[in-house]
């Protein structure tokens, strides 16, 4: 997929993506879909395991030695399902560099990984990223190692924090955005919809309600990367390029604080839960 996504908030996590598979290497994003073709693949996994309820998704290598990256995830995942968040994130990392050294690949793996753990919102991310080009936004050559980073709680959080306040405290004032893959147009479309819908929060547009639940986050999520993906459409859109690096079906998935996950297809009377909370 093109593009992934991940808010994180008081009411809990989103997790957001399309279907395009592309490859991310030194200066080029590869579209792996021949044009014309039905995207419907998934890059989200949901991870219920070592006391913790989420996702991990992935944009930027589709295979993995002969296996697809999701097959290769779902395994790893089974391999070490009584692991806490921490251990599962670091054995993933040292797994996939010693992966990368024996097959020789040159692609940059972004995954994020984000959902709830003893009541409070996560999120980590395992990258081989070494960063961008200025001129273009594509990817620079992958590291040879795979960094683990506990970034909410070990960076933002620690960072934004004044005086006296809390975690909890801060996610009532602010909710934390965060994407990779084909981030050129997509993070600049992303923040100008951001502050878009800030000003219409803010001016208290009759008929558009400030974010009060996960669900409102899920579809502004859902409506976000809807609009991105329509800029690529050889139907309605303007990129004239084929096959886009971004288009497909649009998957939300999200974790309330209970760790009640659920699915937000394009109807929003049709979102429902499909794992229970805890009770």
């Amino acid at each position: 997929m093109g593009l992934l996504a991940v808010e994180v908030s008081r009411f809990g996590v989103i997790m957001s993506a399309d279907s395009q598979p592309v490859e991310l290497v030194d200066r080029e994003t590869r579209v792996l879909a021949q044009a014309g073709n039905p995207r419907t693949r998934d890059p989200i996994l949901t991870r219920d395991a070592g006391g913790f309820t989420g996702f991990t998704g992935f944009v930027g290598t589709e295979m993995i030695g002969s296996v697809t990256t999701r097959e290769w995830l779902t395994t790893f995942g089974t391999n070490h399902a009584d692991e806490s968040l921490s251990a599962y994130a670091s054995a993933l990392g040292d797994e996939l560099t010693q992966q990368w050294r024996r097959l020789g690949l040159s692609s940059v793996l972004e995954i994020l990984i984000s959902g709830v753990e003893d009541g409070e919102v996560r999120f980590w991310f395992v990258r081989n990223s070494q960063g961008l080009y200025d001129d273009d936004w594509t990817y620079k050559p992958p590291r040879t190692e795979f960094c683990v980073v506990d970034d909410l709680d070990g960076r933002h959080i620690p960072q934004d924090l004044v005086p006296g306040q809390t975690k909890e405290d801060l996610l009532r004032e602010r909710i934390y955005s965060f994407r990779q893959g084909a981030l050129l147009p997509g993070a600049e479309v992303f923040d100008a919809f951001s502050r878009i819908l800030l000003v219409i929060y803010t001016h208290r547009v009759d008929g558009f309600d400030p974010t009060a639940s996960l669900e409102d986050l899920a579809y502004f999520a859902r409506q976000r990367m809807e609009f991105l993906k329509r800029l690529y459409s050889d139907k309605h859109g303007i990129y004239k390029k084929a096959p886009p690096p971004l288009g497909g079906v649009v998957h939300v998935f999200g974790v309330t604080l209970d760790r009640e996950i659920w699915k937000y297809p394009k109807i929003r009377d049709q979102a429902r839960p499909t794992r229970a909370g805890s009770t």
